[in-house]
């Protein structure tokens, strides 16, 4: 089978693989290095990869891009996560009559990977394999409050926030007390942040560790989901959240409660 084997595409497999393992990127000369191919073979592979939007260039450093994770969905919605998540994101969906997504965390936002769509005829959420910006989004500010508190600065720095409607909160002092105000209550709004007329609410799921691993959100026309439903709405949200975190990550514990 050996003569079959094309070098470069081999080398871009390599390449990929070396980039998904490391969380802050390669850079050219370290990818050199690893795959011990001249320097002139690497730098093609990573355009050819970038111009596929598998990769994508930061500063000096490629990391995973989004079209990689766009396909890297279909195996998350076979992951155990979203088999264990999706009978509470269906009853989420019934007992609040609005659309429910499964989130998680990525590096430049919120990728949604699994939805359970709202019997009502206007289809508001967002599909599996969309990235949601991190500051208008109810689960993008989830992450940031949980996860990335500190690195406002850097976010910024390299445009990840952007304004959707005149409701975006885009600069770091403002968005820092937003997060703040998430910290304390444990869920995050997009308060027709992200669209014009829509509201959404997003709770996190924790791991065994207490650590945010992924979100629960659902969306909904601002008509049919007004501010002073937020609350109950609120307490449904998190309620399934801390369900889905149990059942997947401390199934003994979820056993007990039962």
């Amino acid at each position: 089978m050996g003569s079959y084997v094309i070098p470069n595409l081999a080398n871009a497999c390599r390449v990929l693989a070396l980039v998904a393992e490391s969380e802050q990127g390669l850079s050219l000369t370290e990818l050199e290095q690893r795959l011990a191919v001249p320097r002139t073979t690497t730098f093609r592979i990573l355009q050819t990869l970038c111009q596929q939007h598998l990769l994508e260039k930061h500063g000096k450093r490629y990391l995973v891009g989004a079209a990689l994770f766009k396909m890297s969905c279909q195996l998350v919605s076979t992951s155990k996560l979203s088999r264990e998540a999706l009978p509470f994101l269906q009853r989420l969906t019934l007992a609040t009559g609005m659309s429910v997504q499964l989130v998680l965390p990525h590096a430049e936002g919120a990728l949604i990977t699994e939805v359970c769509d709202c019997p009502n005829p206007l289809r508001l959420a967002a599909r599996p394999g969309t990235l949601a910006y991190f500051n208008c989004s109810a689960a993008g500010k989830l992450f940031l409050a949980f996860l990335h508190f500190d690195a406002l600065p850097e976010l910024a720095a390299q445009g990840l926030f952007r304004a959707q409607t005149p409701q975006s909160i885009v600069s770091c002092p403002e968005l820092r007390l937003e997060l703040q105000r998430i910290l304390g209550r444990g869920y995050a709004t997009d308060d027709l942040e992200y669209h014009p007329d829509v509201r959404c609410l997003a709770a996190p799921i924790r791991d065994e560790r207490g650590i945010v691993v992924a979100a629960v959100s659902v969306t909904a026309p601002a008509s049919m989901f007004p501010r002073q439903n937020i609350t109950e709405v609120a307490a449904k949200v998190k309620k399934a959240a801390i369900d889905i975190g149990l059942t997947v990550y401390r199934p003994q514990l979820a056993a007990n409660q039962k």
